[in-house]
């Protein structure tokens, strides 16, 4: 099915794409059921804090160059991304700005009498400061509970003062799954920045939320005789309207690359790579193999191949052997969850649990080749899964039961609790950092140098306390998820 990119809202992912964020079994089970249409998304009777579709869309809207964004929420709806000031996502760019959001900061009165006349008064006020080239107007759960018309004001306002004015619905409560914000996103800008190409060119996109690490990349592909184009955290507008002009894209996971990528595809034939990202050994010949051929550069992907194998053989092999016969828990999000998993792998780790933040059954490209997953499940389908939306109890009950030699985690708060109970926490770096053999080998050397100074971690381990009940430490970590019905 086609993305309806004339909506203003965009559909959520559980509907969309068949997305659940409740399982527990293994990755060929769960793999097999979603590529059959039958993977039903399990409940749980108890649930702990998660994240928001609101925040991961407005974390992304805000590093686009020449925007604002006007947030008609409450103003503790926004207040989170003043971190966005002083982190990588405005760093990066060439000429550096702070983010640059305004909250029509809804109050308990306008939810009686309406708050409509006060994102009128916000957007003419982020107009008037900085001349934007573009508004992005998003939405809360407050502004949806109320019955807002929010796009109605969008539409006023674009008259009013004839600049582009775009849409994002992040009402939090309407999608369980997080990740819906980067649909949201996507959404937004295939709405007021994507143009049709004058021409095409030898280019290939990539999305994510950064270009930390490129270099290797735009040299990889120089050889191939393409430039890459990023579509990040500091994109500017014109870069946006490039994208266009592209062959291919490929992103940094599935997950915040899927509806962008495929609203490219959709409007304008850019093909997006999905089966295969380049992380690791295995996945960066596996991607090589898949868009070589397709860039017409099928021979000279090999010759790549070739060369960076043999020159990380030796260290490779020596990793092996000082990893060979760890075991590792995996807690991080979809794809990246079962990339790691297969990295862990060809490390020599075994892994005995991997749990994905949520898990697509499918893209938005509707393409009938595999999503990332399913293509790894081929090689370890006995790895045991669970998918959860951050279920943070339920991982420290998964960690306490399992004892793994270490975890590799992010920053969703599950490695706090991994170190307090004296495992050593990897974080796993997301995108180009794990790149190829040299990413491969890169966090090889993470992990060795972690695991032979853990001295931090016994003594976080030696002070902890556990606030559980004997009682609640003694559950199953899958106790809360309801069984499915027959």
């Amino acid at each position: 099915m086609a993305l309806n990119l004339t909506n203003p809202e965009v559909q959520q992912r559980e509907q969309r794409l068949g997305s659940i964020t409740c399982y527990e079994g293994t990755l060929k089970d769960m793999a097999a059921r979603g590529c059959s249409g039958c993977l039903g998304n399990q409940r749980r009777c108890f649930t702990t804090a998660s994240s928001c579709t609101h925040f991961h869309a407005l974390s992304l809207l805000i590093g686009i160059k020449d925007s604002v964004i006007v947030d008609h929420a409450p103003n503790g709806c926004a207040s989170g991304l003043i971190n966005f000031s002083s982190n990588r996502v405005t760093r990066i760019a060439k000429n550096p700005q702070h983010a640059r959001i305004f909250s029509t900061n809804i109050t308990e009165r306008d939810t009686v009498f309406g708050a409509l006349d006060k994102l009128r008064a916000t957007i003419r006020a982020a107009y008037e400061r900085y001349q934007p080239k573009i508004i992005y107007v998003s939405t809360s759960c407050t502004a949806a509970i109320i019955g807002e018309d929010v796009y109605s004001v969008v539409e006023e306002m674009r008259a009013e003062l004839g600049i582009t004015i775009g849409f994002a619905a992040v009402e939090g409560f309407k999608s369980k799954i997080w990740a819906s914000g980067f649909d949201a996103y996507g959404h937004a800008v295939t709405d007021t920045i994507l143009q049709a190409p004058t021409a095409k060119k030898n280019q290939v996109n990539y999305i994510a939320f950064a270009d930390i690490g490129r270099q290797q990349v735009d040299e990889l592909f120089a050889r191939l005789g393409y430039e890459v184009l990023y579509l990040t955290g500091s994109t500017t507008n014109e870069e946006y309207g490039r994208a266009s002009q592209s062959i291919a894209t490929f992103g940094q996971c599935g997950a915040q690359s899927s509806y962008l990528a495929g609203a490219l595809e959709q409007l304008y034939g850019v093909k997006y790579f999905q089966t295969y990202l380049p992380y690791g050994g295995i996945g960066f010949e596996r991607f090589l193999r898949e868009i070589g051929p397709f860039l017409g550069q099928a021979e000279q992907a090999e010759q790549i191949i070739a060369a960076e194998r043999k020159k990380y053989r030796a260290e490779l092999e020596s990793l092996r052997q000082r990893l060979g016969g760890k075991t590792a828990v995996v807690l991080l999000g979809a794809s990246y969850a079962y990339e790691y998993t297969r990295i862990l792998r060809e490390l020599g780790v075994n892994v005995l649990h991997t749990v994905g933040y949520h898990y697509d059954p499918r893209l938005d490209n509707q393409s009938a080749e595999p999503v990332a997953a399913v293509a790894d499940a081929r090689d370890f389908a006995d790895v045991p899964t669970s998918v959860n939306d951050i279920q943070t109890m339920e991982n420290y009950l998964l960690l306490r039961k399992l004892r793994p030699d270490f975890v590799v985690s992010r920053a969703h708060g599950d490695g706090c609790w991994a170190v307090r109970l004296g495992i050593p926490d990897i974080e796993g770096r997301i995108g180009l950092l794990i790149f190829g053999y040299k990413g491969l080998v890169n966090f090889g050397r993470a992990i060795a140098d972690e695991l032979d100074n853990q001295n931090f971690v016994r003594k976080i381990h030696a002070h902890y306390r556990s606030p559980f009940t004997p009682a609640y430490e003694a559950r199953e970590p899958f106790f809360a998820i309801e069984k499915e019905a027959g």
